[in-house]
C-alpha cells in the first residue's frame, strides 16, 4: 500500500472516530436535557473537544439529528454485513438479523424516546416524511440528507433481502420475492419497537426474538422437506 493511501486511511479512521464521539456524546445531553435545549457548546463540553473541532464533523445543531440518524443505520448496516459474511443456514441469520436488529433498537431507546417527545424532532420527522413533495417543498440541503438517509435505509433492505436469496437457493425458504420478505421482516420488527415505544420501559422479553422470528418463517418456510423446521 503506497504512502499516500496509508495516510487517506488514517485520517479516515480519525475522522470517524470524533464522529462518533461527538455523536455519542450528543445523545447522551439529549437524554439528560432534551434536544430543544441541546446547544452545541453543551456537546462539546460532553466530548471534551473544542467546539471548532465538534463543527468541523458536525456542521451545526440543525444537522444533527440527521447526523445520530445515519449513523445508527450505518451501525446497523455494519452489524447485518456481518451476520451476511458469517457462517449459518439461512434461518439462522434471519434470527441472529433479527436479535441484533432489536438488541441496537434496544441500546437506543431511551434517546430514542426522548428524542419522539421533543418538538423539535417532531418538526424534523415531518420534513423527512414529507420527502417525497414537490422539489420546492423543503430546502435544498434537508433534501439531500434525506436522500442521503433513505439511501441508507434501502442498503440494509438490500442486505437483508440477501438472507431471504440464500434461504430460497438452499431450499429452507419458499420460492418468494426477497425484497418485499426483507420489508416486512423490517416492519415486523419496527411495529414491536413500536409497541415498546409506547408501553413504557419495562424489559425486553426474553423470547421477543424467537417470537418475531417463528412469526415471520411461518409465512417463509418451504414446507417440502418432511421434518427441516431450522
Amino acid at each position: 500500500m503506497k504512502n499516500t493511501d496509508v495516510r487517506r486511511e488514517r485520517e479516515a479512521r480519525r475522522r470517524q472516530g470524533y464522529r462518533e464521539v461527538i455523536l455519542h456524546a450528543a445523545e447522551r445531553v439529549i437524554c439528560r436535557k432534551g434536544f430543544s435545549a441541546l446547544t452545541m457548546n453543551d456537546v462539546a463540553r460532553e466530548a471534551q473537544l473544542s467546539k471548532a473541532t465538534v463543527y468541523k464533523y458536525i456542521a451545526g445543531k440543525g444537522v444533527l439529528l440527521f447526523e445520530i440518524l445515519a449513523h445508527y443505520f450505518d451501525d446497523m448496516a455494519g452489524r447485518v454485513d456481518e451476520v451476511l459474511a458469517g457462517p449459518g443456514t439461512a434461518v439462522e441469520k434471519l434470527r441472529l438479523a433479527i436479535r441484533l436488529i432489536i438488541q441496537e433498537q434496544e441500546s437506543k431507546s431511551y434517546v430514542t424516546r426522548i428524542l419522539w417527545m421533543d418538538k423539535a424532532m417532531l418538526k424534523l420527522m415531518h420534513v423527512y416524511v414529507e420527502a417525497g413533495g414537490k422539489p420546492g417543498s423543503m430546502p435544498a440541503a434537508d433534501r439531500k440528507r434525506v436522500a442521503v438517509l433513505q439511501g441508507k435505509m434501502e442498503r440494509i433492505a438490500q442486505m437483508a433481502s440477501r438472507i431471504f436469496e440464500e434461504g430460497v437457493a438452499s431450499g429452507e425458504f419458499r420460492a418468494l420475492d426477497a425484497r418485499r420478505a426483507s420489508v416486512f421482516m423490517q416492519a415486523v420488527v419496527e411495529g414491536y419497537a413500536h409497541n415498546r415505544f409506547w408501553g413504557g420501559d419495562g424489559p425486553l422479553s426474553p423470547d421477543a426474538v424467537d417470537v418475531l422470528t417463528q412469526f415471520i418463517l411461518e409465512g417463509i418456510r418451504n414446507p417440502e422437506p418432511a421434518g427441516k423446521e431450522k
